[in-house]
């Protein structure tokens, strides 16, 4: 940075990276890997505005902001906040042809947890992954006065792994091809009360066992993509992950899948928690909740979210906050462990 410049305040930056997002790209591929579309992109929901509306009162929802006028106004603490679903999960990765097209199977017809519906999960997860970290390296370089060193690093080693993720999977999307694709669907009788959907490089598993190590900037990181949906159902968590990664992400489906049905929802909601800042609540949910609950989920929330705390392998183990009720309905692998 120019010695005379001056570093942006926070609004100042928060409204360079609203221009930013405001003026997205369509992330689609064509029938070549690296044919990308290229067009204007819409206003793209990461959780469909029908889901949205599902747990929605009064047409929003909450979220946890963590812009960097509202972690600067409140001391480095996230904030609950309404969002409309208009707004909720918003992103510009695809134009409007290609937001409506590719993602036919997945919002047009009843979620049975098909390969093609798993892929298109997971796909879209890994936009919006790729999505945000090219948005926070552009955080970074607005406030370069105010980010660590190593933290810089790691935000540019998680670019080049979110790159090599997403050609992947973009050659699946222009071939057709989800032979690659490995997944394990939890379905529930109830519609969730908190929608996600993200992609991660797990660290550990429900079982408190480490996955890989992400200190080594060297390396190429496994990913896992996951989603927390309404369907016509209920509702339904699914891990998606390439074929590549079942290094890592097998053995963290598996060890979701060998918790019981009375204790699953509740992994579910540690995990989400634990790893997933594009989350949305249900208001009646949120604000019913003891505060023991309330506390822990927060608590939990900014705790990972923080740049400076390392995460303990033991955080997704069972930490006895009961805070859904959920009922498991059923449990699917694609394609069978076994295979």
């Amino acid at each position: 940075m120019d010695q005379k410049q001056k570093p942006l305040r926070a609004w100042e930056a928060d409204a360079v990276i609203h221009a930013r997002d405001k003026n997205g790209e369509c992330l689609y591929v064509g029938t070549e890997v690296g044919d990308v579309c290229g067009k204007p992109a819409i206003n793209s929901h990461t959780v469909p505005k029908k889901m949205l509306r599902q747990i929605a009162r009064d047409g929003h929802v909450y979220w946890h902001s963590g812009s960097v006028q509202d972690l600067e106004k409140n001391h480095g603490r996230l904030s609950l906040k309404r969002i409309g679903v208009k707004h909720a999960s918003a992103l510009g990765i695809f134009c409007q042809t290609h937001d409506n097209n590719t993602f036919n199977p997945l919002e047009q017809e009843p979620f049975v947890g098909s390969q093609v519906q798993c892929f298109l999960l997971a796909y879209r997860s890994i936009c919006h992954e790729f999505f945000r970290k090219r948005r926070a390296l552009g955080a970074t370089v607005a406030r370069e006065d105010m980010v660590p060193v190593k933290f810089a690093l790691a935000q540019c080693r998680g670019m080049r792994d979110i790159l090599e993720q997403k050609q992947r999977f973009d050659s699946m999307q222009a071939s057709k091809d989800y032979s690659d694709i490995r997944s394990f669907v939890v379905t529930f009788e109830n519609v969730p009360d908190v929608l996600c959907s993200s992609a991660i490089a797990p660290e550990c598993d429900f079982g408190g066992q480490r996955l890989q190590d992400l200190e080594d900037l060297s390396q190429t990181v496994e990913l896992m993509t996951f989603s927390l949906i309404a369907t016509d159902n209920g509702g339904a968590f699914v891990f998606a992950w390439h074929s590549n990664d079942d290094a890592v992400c097998r053995p963290l489906a598996t060890s979701l899948a060998n918790v019981n049905d009375q204790d699953l929802p509740h992994a579910v909601i540690r995990f989400i928690f634990e790893y997933c800042e594009n989350h949305y609540l249900r208001p009646e949910w949120w604000d019913k909740l003891d505060e023991k609950a309330r506390h822990a989920i927060t608590n939990r929330l900014q705790l990972s979210s923080s740049p400076d705390e390392e995460r303990l392998a033991d955080c997704l183990v069972d930490d006895g906050i009961r805070a859904v009720s959920w009922k498991v309905a059923g449990r699917t692998w694609t394609p069978t462990p076994c295979a």
